[in-house]
């Protein structure tokens, strides 16, 4: 699995398929269809990137891909490290359209993780349990240099920015720069002696003040690295977190 895309395929019990069209809903959130192995007809005109953000300004955005090739409980979906660390993604494994033209990001277990109603051709929305709004709209965005990158606030953290650190981060140069732990810190991430940040053999590195390597990351996406040797951890841009 390439550490850049996140390939969710569901692993749901087979059931028969609504004949109504490609929704696969038989009631409310429950997802039921047989499995296939070639592309659908009903997924091609959706396949593709299209950008996941919230609606207010500043919030997150990063980019989900929708399938058109089959799997049991709809068509396969490749969701963003970005994606993952920003929004309660990470139980989405397929995606499908119900009879009322929403699309549908279900988990393992059948049930909807989310649900994007139509607003135009291009464009859907949709709400979080935890109430965050959001827009789901066609196409992807440019992807920053490194360069560009490397300037501000960031952020370690699990799925959903679970436990996380914050942290500010200046470019001191192509290659390397300063690096303070701020805000609010999980274990076992806290007083760590966290000072630099270098760009070597393709590797961003975080720094003690000796020099030595606390964490080796690789880049996933325009806006997160994967950290190496901790699945499901992440490390990208994101605002910090300040207990009153």
């Amino acid at each position: 699995m390439n550490a850049a895309v996140f390939r969710r395929k569901a692993l749901l019990a087979l059931a028969l398929l609504d004949p109504a069209g490609p929704g696969f809903f038989l009631t409310g959130t429950m997802l039921a269809a047989p499995a296939q192995a070639e592309p659908v007809d009903w997924a091609t005109p959706f396949a593709g990137e299209w950008t996941l953000s919230g609606v207010s300004e500043g919030d997150p955005y990063c980019l989900i891909t929708l399938g058109d090739e089959g799997t049991i409980g709809g068509a396969a979906l490749e969701i963003s490290a970005t994606c993952l660390r920003q929004f309660p993604l990470q139980e989405a494994f397929a995606w499908t359209v119900r009879d009322d033209n929403a699309l549908v990001l279900a988990d393992a277990g059948r049930q909807a993780v989310l649900t994007l109603a139509p607003q135009t051709a291009e464009s859907y929305s949709g709400e979080f349990e935890d109430g965050r709004m959001i827009s789901f709209d066609r196409g992807g965005f440019p992807e920053p240099e490194l360069d560009e990158l490397m300037d501000g606030t960031f952020a370690l953290s699990g799925y959903n920015n679970a436990e996380a650190c914050g942290f500010y981060i200046e470019a001191g140069g192509a290659d390397s720069g300063p690096l303070d732990q701020v805000g609010n810190c999980a274990d076992p991430w806290k007083g760590k002696d966290w000072s630099s940040w270098r760009r070597e053999d393709g590797k961003l590195e975080l720094l003690d003040s000796t020099g030595e390597t606390i964490l080796s990351l690789t880049r996933a996406d325009a806006f997160t690295f994967t950290v190496d040797g901790h699945d499901g951890l992440f490390f990208g841009t994101g605002s910090i977190e300040v207990s009153e």
